[in-house]
């Protein structure tokens, strides 16, 4: 019965532990999915008690889930990045491309923390911070796009047409969140560097919990955008890309698809970066201060934004994945809107979530709206 049972086990090929470590993370995240959901289920059941009970104690009762759900998001995180990342090692995808981007990812984010301590600190040099910070972060992008290699077969088709309709998606990006960035509010550089913070570690664990996955990339995730996009309803698009850009990196890192220079940011930071503008409908005056519609309307222009991004990049670069011949584009509108999907699903949580009162003028609370005089002493 026991019979060589001190035999030496033998050792897994390269390609089994690769295909070992692909069905562990499928595995965790599958189980991620119910424990995520049962979580909010539980705090949501306990807030309600607590509203109803003891509201006395429900700021208390926020910072304590606000806690629960930041260790919990960092744990998912720490668990499968790791994975994820041996997996990539044994297949040998951590290359020099690969920590480009990883240094591009590190740059932005230090480079965000600095600003915002620098304007807390030193509010008369921050222009000069940010300025310099973001030509040394183009300088760096230019840099990964000169130097990146085109993978075989993924030479974008009219790149002329290509580059242009990538500038201007960019373009529309930045001038939608600098025009329509209305009164910053109230709340403080630390608090918006907090929130920035919980924002896109949540947003980060919940796209590990995901519902299903395309064949060649792409998958519908448990409301992962909505921490990015309520991010920039409280605290303005400009932010709210800034925060999209910097969760496009790091979605770069967890699940990279790295094929064409271009390609790349148009699928991570740009893509992501458009969620920012969730923002622009909040304090639109024909609205009429309606919070459930000025987000709803944020987040389907956020949405389409992230769509248009992915869409060029599927036409331009992976064309020969079609199905279609001959009719890559329509191949790339199909195939890329599991975006609508996401935002569905999005878009259900977040009106339930605003469909409440309390949960409206808690947000509210984040970051109080300045009276004119306050605006124009604190633009002083």
């Amino acid at each position: 019965m026991f019979a060589g049972w001190d035999s030496e086990i033998p050792a897994l090929s390269a390609d089994q532990q690769i295909e070992a470590l692909k069905r562990i993370i499928e595995s965790v995240q599958g189980f991620a999915l119910w424990v995520t959901l049962a979580l909010a289920i539980v705090l949501i059941a306990v807030a309600l008690v607590i509203r109803f009970r003891f509201p006395a104690k429900m700021r208390g009762y926020a910072a304590v889930a606000t806690g629960i759900v930041v260790g919990y998001a960092v744990t998912l995180i720490s668990v499968v990045l790791y994975m994820q990342i041996s997996r990539m090692s044994l297949k040998g995808e951590l290359d020099t491309n690969f920590w480009l981007w990883v240094g591009l990812f590190a740059y932005t984010l230090v480079a965000a923390i600095v600003c915002a301590l620098v304007k807390l600190f030193k509010p008369n040099a921050f222009r000069y911070v940010f300025w310099a910070a973001l030509a040394l972060f183009i300088a760096y992008a230019v840099v990964i796009l000169c130097l990146f290699p085109t993978g075989e077969g993924y030479e974008p088709k009219n790149k002329t047409l290509y580059i242009i309709l990538t500038v201007v998606l960019v373009a529309a990006i930045v001038v939608l969140s600098v025009l329509f960035d209305r009164n910053k509010g109230g709340a403080s550089e630390t608090k918006q560097l907090a929130y920035a913070g919980v924002c896109t570690a949540t947003a980060f664990a919940l796209s590990y919990v995901k519902f299903f996955s395309l064949p060649m990339g792409g998958s519908v995730t448990l409301v992962s955008m909505l921490p990015i996009m309520l991010y920039a309803y409280m605290f303005g698009a400009k932010r709210g890309v800034l925060v999209g850009v910097i969760y496009g990196l790091l979605q770069c890192i967890q699940s990279p698809q790295i094929y064409e220079p271009l390609q790349v940011m148009l699928d991570y930071p740009i893509a992501f970066g458009a969620l920012g503008l969730a923002g622009i409908f909040k304090g639109m005056k024909g609205l009429k201060g309606n919070m459930l519609l000025e987000f709803v309307l944020g987040m389907i222009v956020a949405c389409v934004g992230r769509y248009v991004s992915h869409v060029l990049s599927g036409y331009f670069v992976f064309y020969s994945w079609s199905i279609w011949e001959g009719k890559e584009f329509l191949y790339s509108l199909a195939y890329n809107s599991f975006i609508f999907v996401d935002l569905a699903l999005d878009a259900l949580v977040g009106c339930a979530l605003l469909s409440s009162a309390a949960m409206r003028r808690q947000i509210s609370s984040v970051n109080p709206t300045l009276s004119k005089e306050e605006s124009t002493s604190d633009n002083g």
